[in-house]
């Protein structure tokens, strides 16, 4: 080796070794910094314990301080004591008494991210998008989820009152809200449209055996006999992230990627392909429809249909929720819920806090009180499969 190339070497080696020396000793920093910090906690803590005026458990303390740790993260992360732990258990089995709303922190206020068809929040009318500003007079400013899902549910046959900040209405809307048994049927309808072979079918929420139920009612509608098929995923807050990737693979030809995740470390990245042949032959036409309160497993299916083009998505904008959280159970019976990654689209697209746009838009407008309704979205998705030619052929015949 020549005399110049050998001192090259040296000098790269040298900066190679330095870099990681400094990569560890900011490591090592932020490390001390954060032990440091630990240390003024433990320290307000046994101020509180030896001045406050009442004598203070340390469990409640802890909890309180915890909650505020995870709330401080971001809108999804949150500490649930055993209690609330025991409940989400519950739900995500499909069965609790409350309101049935699904709800989440936005620029500071408690917002409704969709209501869950035929609950006692539907029927009042609830609107995904409502901001939540009192339960029972109390101003809730400042309220974490946790905390604002307790004061929601309770007893079958007891009442909650809420006032709520809706856009476009000039004055504050009150409601009075009876609590009943929430139960949730992961597949809400699946019928053919009258006089066509356009099926229909409408996923609440993504659950254990939502892919399983939609195989099922498939098979019924005559899956190879349809022209087209409405998949009507409005108002669908998620759910379960394998349960959206399995609804997915119903519809995408296999081994394309439905969605990946990425974590902290560009190494935690985690991709998700479809692993089979579709459910729903390709050669039959696919709308999804979509609004403001579909999000996040929602928004997974949507942007793999979209991404891939096996579909046309209609209505309007979704919730834009691009993160992923995991139930992490501790000792004592709580649990954290943490986000640990987000999720992008086949295309590389992160939909926090943006949504993903329809190919066609189609507003309902605002409907007073003792109107009678028409469901323009769902109208102009069946115009559109009527239109829709297959092998030459209208998908009406």
């Amino acid at each position: 080796m020549k005399k110049k190339n050998f001192w090259l070497v040296i000098l790269i080696i040298g900066f190679s070794l330095l870099g990681a020396d400094v990569e560890k000793s900011a490591a090592r920093k932020n490390e001390e910094s954060f032990y440091k910090e630990l240390e003024l906690f433990t320290n307000v803590v046994s101020i509180i314990k030896k001045y406050y005026v009442s004598e203070v458990k340390a469990k409640p303390l802890i909890y309180g301080a915890l909650r505020g740790m995870l709330s401080s993260l971001d809108p999804y992360s949150q500490f649930m004591d055993p209690d609330f732990h025991k409940e989400i258990q519950i739900e995500t089995e499909g069965k609790f008494g409350g309101l049935g709303m699904v709800i989440t922190i936005k620029e500071t206020f408690l917002t409704v991210v969709s209501p869950l068809e035929g609950t006692p929040a539907d029927r009042a009318g609830i609107k995904p998008g409502d901001k939540i500003i009192k339960i029972d007079d109390e101003l809730i400013r400042g309220i974490t989820v946790m905390d604002a899902a307790k004061k929601l549910r309770g007893k079958k046959g007891t009442s909650v009152k809420l006032e709520i900040a809706r856009e476009k209405s000039p004055k504050v809307l009150k409601f009075t809200i009876i609590r009943d048994i929430i139960k949730i049927k992961s597949i809400k309808n699946a019928h053919l449209i009258p006089d066509t072979k356009i099926g229909y079918i409408r996923i609440v929420e993504f659950q254990k055996r939502t892919a399983d139920d939609l195989k099922t009612s498939l098979q019924k509608l005559g899956k190879d006999e349809l022209k087209g098929l409405i998949l009507d995923l409005r108002n669908n807050p998620g759910g379960l992230l394998d349960s959206a990737i399995d609804v997915t693979d119903e519809f995408i030809k296999k081994n394309k990627l439905i969605v990946y995740t990425e974590g902290r470390n560009p190494e935690e990245r985690r991709n998700y392909y479809s692993k089979r042949k579709p459910v729903l032959p390709e050669e039959i036409s696919l709308v999804v429809l979509i609004n403001k309160g579909s999000a996040s497993a929602s928004e997974i299916v949507v942007g793999a249909v979209q991404d891939w083009g096996r579909g046309t998505i209609l209505g309007t904008i979704s919730f834009g929720k691009g993160s992923v959280q995991n139930v992490i159970p501790l000792s004592d019976g709580s649990a954290l819920k943490l986000t640990i990654a987000k999720y992008y689209t086949p295309k590389g697209v992160c939909i926090e806090k943006k949504g993903i746009e329809p190919d066609i838009i189609v507003e309902l407008p605002e409907v007073k009180e003792g109107e009678e309704t028409k469901d323009l979205q769902l109208e102009r998705a069946i115009e559109f499969l009527k239109k829709k030619k297959v092998n030459g052929k209208p998908v009406q015949e």
